[in-house]
């Protein structure tokens, strides 16, 4: 076998692949073997069927899948041995084939990626540093507080009460039994008063912003008229916050993690603007992205890339079509190639023990958020590994690594503007910036 590499153009190549027959004869011949042991033909007596009888009925097609098969490695690792870096998959060129010749020639078509570079210095962005105020973080020690209070019977509905009732939509059979947060409501006059064995019958404009939301709720199609809903009232209930004390403190953080509401407060808003940075961090990706997309020019083998959409992907059936679905990529094309360069430059590799740390930390912080501090770090990593077997959420771990590899370079090579915003402030800049892409 022989491969040869001819190239076309600028970001093109046609391999040439030569294939002899003593490459694939000795694995086709035992494969026929095989089969003559196996075959069912009538009037012979099984694995006594003659070779002849064999060879004319599979020996066409064991040729055409040994030689796709050989070809399909042989291709692979030529391209890995001389370090061609390709887009897409290599496009077969189609012509007709003598399948009996001793000698087979086919030709692969090759789109190359291009060479450029990035400098990352180059790049100035803004990186928004979030402090939170001290009314932020009333709002976190009211809900620590609810979060971790006791449960109380009322006698008759008030502002703070849960509900908990039988809901019937209009045009319904059955009433659901579920819960109805007061607060929570756009008006909950209706409810205000009312005692166990109440029904209130409203329509669901006068409780819920939108008809979506109603619909949300209810689990129900709901037009914008709004809908008719009778509620039986079966419990009423209204949380008892906690006091905020040692108690509340060790139930948030574990226990003598903290040891007095300024301690307690300060905890906070130092993990509040930490959970916020990192949506900075996000923000400084984003923008080193567009950056990147903006400045690093570079062609891209178009005509090969319409030719491999056409044959790689089903939905794709026309020149048309491709061209279409190749400007829908394009952005997402050339910044894997940035990154990918990037990456390369600075030696970014990921391995199995980073993704298990990544899963640690991961679990720990979730179940932090439902207040577990506690649990042996035993567990956790057995909880850890658990989430590893599944392969979608190993690949997701991994790539939030070498994200967070990326992240890091760019914070180390980029020129970063620190401003600090309030957190009211860093969403109106996100949702601006959101828009603004939306609308590229």
């Amino acid at each position: 076998m022989n491969i040869t590499k001819n190239t076309t153009g600028d970001l093109s190549a046609v391999l040439t692949v030569t294939v002899d027959k003593a490459d694939y004869q000795e694995k086709v011949v035992e494969v026929l073997n095989q089969y003559r042991k196996t075959a069912d033909i009538k009037g012979f007596r099984k694995g006594q069927v003659p070779m002849s009888f064999v060879k004319k009925q599979y020996e066409q097609a064991v040729i055409f899948d040994t030689v796709n098969d050989l070809l399909q490695k042989s291709v692979s690792d030529y391209i890995n041995t001389e370090k061609l870096s390709i887009l897409g998959n290599p496009v077969p060129v189609i012509k007709d084939i003598d399948w009996n010749a001793d000698q087979l020639n086919f030709d692969f078509e090759l789109g190359l990626a291009p060479e450029f570079d990035v400098d990352l210095s180059k790049i100035e962005i803004e990186n928004y540093k979030v402090k939170v105020a001290d009314e932020e973080v009333q709002k976190y020690v009211d809900n620590f507080a609810a979060r971790f209070g006791s449960l109380k019977s009322l006698a008759e509905a008030e502002a703070e009460a849960v509900l908990k009732v039988d809901a019937k939509v209009e045009g319904q059979e059955e009433a659901k039994a579920t819960f109805v947060r007061l607060e929570d409501l756009k008006d909950a006059s209706a409810f205000i008063g009312k005692k166990v064995g109440d029904v209130v019958e409203v329509n669901t404009n006068d409780i819920f912003d939108t008809a979506e939301e109603a619909a949300q709720e209810l689990n129900a199609e709901v037009s914008e008229e709004g809908i008719k809903v009778t509620y039986t009232i079966k419990e009423i209930n209204k949380t008892e916050k906690s006091e905020i004390n040692q108690e509340l403190f060790d139930k948030v953080y574990g226990e003598g993690t903290v040891d007095s509401e300024e301690a307690f407060r300060n905890k906070i808003k130092e993990e509040s603007e930490n959970m916020y940075n990192k949506e900075s961090d996000k923000q400084i990706i984003n923008d080193v992205v567009a950056k990147l997309l903006d400045t690093v020019q570079f062609d891209l083998p178009t005509e090969f890339l319409t030719k491999w959409l056409i044959t790689s992907n089903e939905n794709v059936t026309s020149e048309e079509q491709a061209k279409e679905e190749l400007v829908k990529m394009d952005k997402g094309l050339r910044y894997q190639l940035i990154e990918a360069k990037i990456a390369e430059v600075n030696n970014v590799e990921v391995n199995a023990e980073e993704v298990k740390e990544a899963a640690f930390a991961a679990i720990k912080d979730q179940l932090k958020m439902y207040g577990q501090t506690s649990i042996p770090e035993e567990t956790l990593q057995q909880i850890a590994m658990s989430a590893l077997q599944n392969q979608e959420e190993y690949n997701r771990l991994s790539y939030q690594v070498f994200t967070d590899k990326m992240l890091d370079i760019f914070k180390n090579n980029v020129k970063l503007n620190e401003k600090e915003v309030t957190f009211d402030e860093f969403v109106d800049i996100i949702t601006e910036k959101n828009k603004e892409l939306a609308e590229a």
